[in-house]
């Protein structure tokens, strides 16, 4: 199950990618980029780790394209719809329905395609770079769990767990953008309640400082097993340490 928790499969975006790929038989891209990116796509198993430029590739094509099919009809404000728009934009790719294509595009893989040679030039606005290298999705999808005073400088270095490539999409069982996540991760052994998982995103101490502060970061975020005993037995063979709260005199 914590195995099902990490898998990073992005199912929209492979979507998006077998569709343009089948695109670019009929149209040709005009950015060579693109024709890169879309030759990459072909070999492309839907998973989304940190090296790869086809994920932000494929994510930026697929937001281009929502924006060409509804900027007719919301205009500036196309940025507030949110509600199953993958969803919708599947529909849409799947039944082809005339109604929805905007012009000048006479086709839906007129449209994918001119959507992906306009992603490349956001791809590069976004990372000041031409090179498709630059491009990975490490620059795009870092882990930002800021302190509310650790935004900057030292106070950042420890107080925030930030700046922390990540695989996965928010769309993936591994949930993850670089403000999004689970809030924990949690495996119950119905056969042995001692022998479940449990972590969580920073450590078991709010007190910066502490040792246990973010002790178990590493292991939620690289979904490595901690086991959580329930019973008071196995948790005393288990616990290090037992901090007493007592109320002030």
């Amino acid at each position: 199950m914590l195995k099902v928790q990490s898998d990073t499969y992005s199912f929209p975006d492979a979507f998006v990618g077998e569709q343009l790929v089948a695109a670019t038989r009929s149209v040709a891209p005009k950015d060579d980029r693109t024709k890169r990116l879309v030759a990459a796509t072909k070999d492309w198993n839907g998973i989304a780790v940190t090296d790869s430029p086809v994920v932000p590739f494929l994510g930026f094509t697929r937001q281009e394209a929502l924006r060409l099919i509804l900027e007719p009809y919301l205009g500036k404000d196309i940025d507030l719809y949110h509600w199953r728009k993958t969803a919708f934009l599947q529909k849409l790719l799947t039944d082809r329905p005339s109604k929805w294509l905007p012009p000048p595009f006479k086709t839906y893989d007129e449209l994918l395609v001119a959507a992906a040679d306009s992603t490349v030039h956001t791809l590069e606005s976004r990372t000041a770079s031409t090179r498709i290298e630059d491009w990975q999705w490490k620059n795009f999808n870092a882990l930002q769990m800021q302190h509310p005073i650790g935004r900057a400088g030292l106070l950042k270095f420890f107080l925030s767990i930030a700046d922390k490539p990540q695989s996965g999409t928010r769309y993936s069982p591994r949930a993850a953008t670089p403000r999004h996540g689970p809030a924990m991760r949690f495996v119950a052994n119905l056969a042995d309640w001692d022998d479940s998982i449990l972590l969580i995103p920073g450590g078991q101490s709010g007190q910066p400082g502490s040792s246990h502060y973010t002790d178990q970061f590493s292991y939620w975020f690289d979904a490595k097993p901690i086991v959580q005993p329930f019973t008071d037995a196995a948790e005393a063979r288990t616990k290090r340490h037992t901090l007493t709260l007592k109320p002030a005199p």
